[in-house]
C-alpha cells in the first residue's frame, strides 16, 4: 500500500533548520580549524623555505611580531608569489573556475541566483588555492575560503536531505557566516554578516539570524577547542574618552570612504584588464603573482596575509610614512592578487588597509592636536570597521566583528559613528561595493520576487474584488505570456496579466515621468535575462517587456498608443 509523506508544519520545519544548522556549524569549525593549519604549512614551504622570509605572525596564532629575512634578503619573494600563482591557476581553473577571486561573492550569487545550489568541489579546491595563493605572499583574506567551506557543507546538506531551496539557502548562509566567525573569533560578527551582506541597502535576512547564530556557535566553539578561545588581536587601553575625539573620528570615516572607492574602483579595473590580457587563463594568477613580488621587495608589509603587521600597527609600531605606504601597497597587491583569478578573500585584506590608514591618521592627529587624549590604536582599530563598512556596505556587521576580534568593546561609540558614517558617504551603487554580486534589498533579489510581486499587485489594486490567486505562479508569467494568451488575475475575468514589449523607437523615461495610459498596473519589467521590481523611479528603455494588469479594453488601448509610434511626454 503506497503511503503519502506527510509534510511538516512551521514549527517542526524549523526545528528541523536548527537541528541541520548545528551540524554545518561542526563542519565550518573544523574547516576553520584545518584552512589555518594549512595556510601555515603552506607559508612555511614557499615563504619559508623558499624565499627565506618569515613575516610576522599573530601572538595568539603561535607567531612572533619580529620579520626575519634570510641570507637573499628579499629577492626571493617575487619567485615564491609566481610560483604560488602558477599552482594556484592550475588548480581553479583546472578544476573548478568558481572558486577564483574572493570566495564570498560566489556564496552569495548561490543564495540569490542559484538556490543556494554549489558543486561539492569547490569549497575543496577554494581551501587549497586559496591557502597557495596566501600562503606564497599573496595577498587575500581567509574568509573568502572558510565562507566557502561553510556554505558548501550547506548545500551539500541540503541536497542531500532533498530541502526545499529556501532551507537550503539558509543553511549556505549560515555556514558561510559560522565560518567566518570562527576563523576570526567573533561568532556574533559572523553571524550578523551573513545576514546582512546579501543587500547594499540597511536591509536584512532575518530569517538567517536564528540559524546563522546557532551555526556561529558551535563554529567558534569547535575552532576554539581545537586552536583557543580569546580574541585574536592583542589591544590594550581601548577607552572612549568622551566626545572630544569624535570629529577626528569624523575624519577618519571620511578617509576610510575616499580610501575604499579607490580599492574598489582599482580591484575591478584590474579585474576586467586581466580578462582582456591574451594568455592562457591558468597563467594569469601568476602575473598577478609577479607583480606581487615584485612590490613585496620595497614593502613586504603589503603582501601576504599581514595579520602580523595588523597586530604590530593596532600597538603603534609602525611610523606615520610606512603605514600610508603600506596601506596603498596593500590595495594594490590585493588587487593583483585576487583581480587575475588568485584565490583569497577581500575582508582580511579591507581591516588591514583600514587599520593601517586609522594608525596613521591617530599619529597625524597626535602630532597636530597634543592637547587632546589622541591613541593611535584607537584609531586604527576605528579605522578597520570603517574602511569595510564603506568598502562592503556592512556597517553593523563590521562594527561587531571588529569589536570581537579585538576585544575593543570600549570603543563602541567611536566605531558606531565612523562605521555608519562611512557606509552612508560611500553610496550605495552596485559599482560601490567589493561584493558584486550584492543586491540593493530584498525587492530585488529573485528570492523574494514572488513575494514582493504578490503583495504590490494587492496594494496597486487597492483591495479591490478578488485578491491575487493563492496559486498563481508569478515567476511563471513569463513563460505563460510566450504562448500569446493573457493570463486571468481573478475569476470574474475582468483582468488580466498582459505581456508589452516597448518598441526601438520608444525614449528612455521612468515610469513616473513616463505617460502610458492609465488605467493599468505594471508589476515587472524583463530586461535581457533579469527581471526588475517596478518602481516610480524604475527605468523604462527601449526593448523591455512589461507585465501589466489590466483590462481587456484597456490592453487595446496601450496597443494602439503604442502602435501610432507613442513617446513619453516631455517633463
Amino acid at each position: 500500500m503506497a503511503t503519502t509523506a506527510v509534510p511538516l508544519d512551521p514549527l517542526q520545519q524549523r526545528r528541523r533548520l536548527y537541528a541541520y544548522s548545528l551540524l554545518v556549524g561542526v563542519i565550518a569549525g573544523l574547516g576553520a580549524a584545518f584552512f589555518v593549519w594549512l595556510l601555515g604549512q603552506s607559508q612555511h614551504l614557499f615563504l619559508g623555505l623558499l624565499a627565506h622570509y618569515h613575516p610576522p605572525g599573530v601572538p595568539s596564532e603561535g607567531g612572533s611580531l619580529v620579520q626575519h629575512i634570510g641570507r637573499y634578503g628579499l629577492w626571493l619573494i617575487p619567485l615564491a608569489t609566481t610560483l604560488g600563482g602558477l599552482i594556484t591557476g592550475w588548480l581553479v581553473f583546472g578544476f573548478a573556475p568558481e572558486a577564483e577571486g574572493h570566495g564570498t561573492d560566489a556564496v552569495i550569487a548561490a543564495y540569490h541566483q542559484r538556490g543556494g545550489n554549489m558543486r561539492a568541489r569547490v569549497p575543496l579546491i577554494k581551501t587549497i588555492a586559496s591557502a597557495i595563493t596566501i600562503g606564497s605572499g599573496g595577498s587575500g583574506g581567509r574568509e573568502g575560503p572558510i565562507a566557502q567551506i561553510g556554505a558548501g557543507f550547506g548545500s551539500i546538506l541540503g541536497n542531500l536531505l532533498r530541502l526545499e531551496s529556501r532551507e537550503r539557502r539558509i543553511l549556505v548562509m549560515a555556514g558561510a557566516g559560522a565560518g567566518i566567525g570562527a576563523v576570526f573569533h567573533a561568532p556574533l560578527g559572523g553571524a550578523l554578516f551573513g545576514a546582512e551582506v546579501l543587500y547594499r541597502d540597511l536591509d536584512f535576512e532575518s530569517s538567517l539570524f536564528v540559524p546563522a547564530i546557532l551555526a556561529s556557535v558551535v563554529a567558534y566553539s569547535v575552532n576554539g577547542y581545537l586552536t583557543g578561545f580569546g580574541t585574536l588581536f592583542q589591544t590594550s587601553n581601548l577607552f572612549f574618552h568622551g566626545p572630544v575625539n569624535l570629529p577626528l573620528y569624523l575624519v577618519l570615516a571620511l578617509i576610510c570612504v575616499g580610501a575604499a572607492r579607490l580599492f574598489v574602483w582599482l580591484f575591478y579595473w584590474v579585474t576586467r584588464q586581466s580578462r582582456k590580457l591574451r594568455i592562457p587563463q591558468m597563467l594569469k594568477p601568476a602575473a598577478g603573482g609577479l607583480l606581487v613580488g615584485l612590490i613585496g621587495l620595497a614593502l613586504p608589509q603589503s603582501i601576504g596575509g599581514g595579520y602580523g603587521w595588523l597586530q604590530i600597527a593596532l600597538l603603534g609600531g609602525l611610523p606615520i610614512g610606512i603605514l600610508v605606504l603600506a596601506a596603498l601597497g596593500k590595495i594594490v597587491t590585493t588587487s593583483l592578487t585576487i583581480g587575475p583569478g588568485g584565490s583569497g578573500g577581500v575582508f582580511g585584506p579591507s581591516v588591514i588597509i583600514g587599520a593601517l590608514l586609522g594608525g596613521a591618521v591617530g599619529k597625524l592627529f597626535q602630532l597636530l592636536f597634543p592637547g587632546l587624549p589622541v591613541i593611535p590604536s584607537n584609531f586604527a582599530l576605528v579605522g578597520m570597521a570603517a574602511f569595510f563598512s564603506a568598502a562592503a556596505k556592512t556597517p553593523l556587521s563590521s562594527m561587531v566583528l571588529v569589536s570581537e576580534m579585538t576585544g575593543g568593546y570600549g570603543l563602541l561609540v567611536p566605531l558606531m559613528l565612523a562605521s555608519f558614517t562611512a557606509y552612508l558617504l560611500s553610496g550605495r551603487q552596485a559599482n560601490s561595493t567589493l561584493y558584486s554580486s550584492q543586491v540593493a534589498s530584498q525587492a530585488d533579489s529573485p528570492v523574494h520576487r514572488n513575494r514582493y510581486l504578490r503583495v504590490a499587485l494587492e496594494q496597486l489594486r487597492g483591495g479591490r474584488t478578488e485578491p491575487v490567486p493563492s496559486d498563481l505562479q508569478m515567476p511563471d508569467l513569463g513563460d505563460l505570456l510566450r504562448l500569446g494568451r493573457p493570463v486571468p488575475v481573478d475569476p470574474s475575468g475582468h483582468e488580466f496579466f498582459y505581456q508589452v514589449t516597448l518598441p526601438e523607437h520608444f525614449q528612455k523615461t521612468t515610469i513616473a515621468q513616463g505617460s502610458l495610459p492609465g488605467g493599468m498596473v505594471i508589476t515587472s519589467i524583463t530586461r535581457g535575462d533579469k527581471t526588475l521590481i517596478p518602481r516610480g523611479d524604475s527605468a523604462l528603455q527601449p526593448g523591455d517587456q512589461l507585465v501589466v494588469v489590466a483590462t481587456p479594453e484597456t490592453y487595446r488601448e496601450l496597443e494602439r498608443w503604442l502602435s501610432k509610434g507613442a513617446e513619453p511626454a516631455p517633463t
